[in-house]
């Protein structure tokens, strides 16, 4: 738990989080035991990005930043492009025409590629193993991710909460 807050209390210094979902957090984190799920694999932390596929990166950019105040776009991994939101996480505009960005086959316009979770105490090769040893077939190991695809194939990446995905 320790570790927790204090990656919480580095993410509200540095201006990724707002004072309220710093305190909301910390509140959530030492709630008793049995006001939190119980039956799941990991705990959840934060809704880091979501990758969407994008035909014209500078038309789904002037979108987004119109309708939502985002800052202008910021390279990330592979081709990707983030928008970020001031408390953290981002949404990630990833191109259509190039092959090394995201993970869904085939993808299409306006596709969720897929969408990243951070979690308590990760560590690729426990989460790799507990999911495997849950059932869970489409799973794969990137070291600072793991992968698992949804009953719908939608990928679903996780990660450490707070991970940050600069290049």
């Amino acid at each position: 738990m320790k570790e927790s807050i204090s990656e919480l209390v580095s993410q509200y210094e540095s201006g990724k989080l707002t004072r309220r979902v710093l305190l909301g957090a910390i509140a959530f984190l030492t709630a008793p035991n049995h006001l939190q799920a119980q039956t799941s694999l990991f705990r959840a932390r934060s809704l880091n990005h979501v990758n969407i596929r994008v035909e014209d990166l500078s038309r789904s950019e002037a979108f987004y930043s119109g309708v939502l105040g985002l800052p202008p776009v910021r390279k990330v991994v592979g081709a990707g492009y983030a928008l970020d939101f001031p408390g953290g996480g981002f949404i990630s505009l990833c191109p259509l025409s190039s092959s090394n960005c995201g993970v869904k086959q085939n993808p299409q316009k306006g596709d969720i590629d897929h969408f990243a979770i951070g979690i308590d105490n990760f560590d690729a090769d426990r989460v790799e193993a507990e999911l495997k040893n849950a059932g869970y077939a489409q799973v794969r190991n990137a070291s600072t991710s793991v992968f698992v695809a949804d009953p719908d194939g939608t990928m679903l990446q996780l990660s450490a909460a707070g991970y940050d995905y600069d290049l």
